[in-house]
């Protein structure tokens, strides 16, 4: 389950994990909320603290794979907060292929990673 953060500004897509994320996360809590940030601002940034746990069921999968492909260049800057081995594991062979900023932090640096994300692009 995906659930929206509060605290960052209004280009910004900040959610957080619980368990198991599906294709219903998707439809009713990502794609909703970068569609409304697209009507004010040409890219988004995003915030995603996966806690331990966190899960993707196969829709999550495919709509995650989707949606990105379609929106790949809708992106300014990514940050992803978790200890979650598996999610560092596969990001280091998918976000430097990424056409937009996107780091891995650790739980420990959440307060770290949204300075981050709100700083100039390098």
């Amino acid at each position: 389950m995906l659930k929206l953060l509060e605290g960052f500004d209004d280009s910004t897509l900040a959610v957080e994990s619980e368990g198991e994320i599906t294709h219903k996360d998707y439809q009713e809590v990502i794609i909703p909320r970068v569609k409304e940030i697209l009507k004010t601002h040409d890219k988004v940034n995003c915030f995603m603290h996966f806690t331990e746990g966190t899960e993707y069921s196969a829709g999550a999968v495919a709509t995650d794979a989707l949606f990105g492909v379609r929106h790949l260049f809708s992106w300014n800057k990514i940050a992803i907060v978790t200890d979650l081995t598996w999610m560092h594991k596969g990001a280091r062979y998918i976000l430097p292929l990424m056409p937009f900023e996107a780091k891995m932090f650790v739980e420990g640096e959440y307060e770290f990673a949204k300075k981050w994300l709100e700083s100039e692009p390098t």
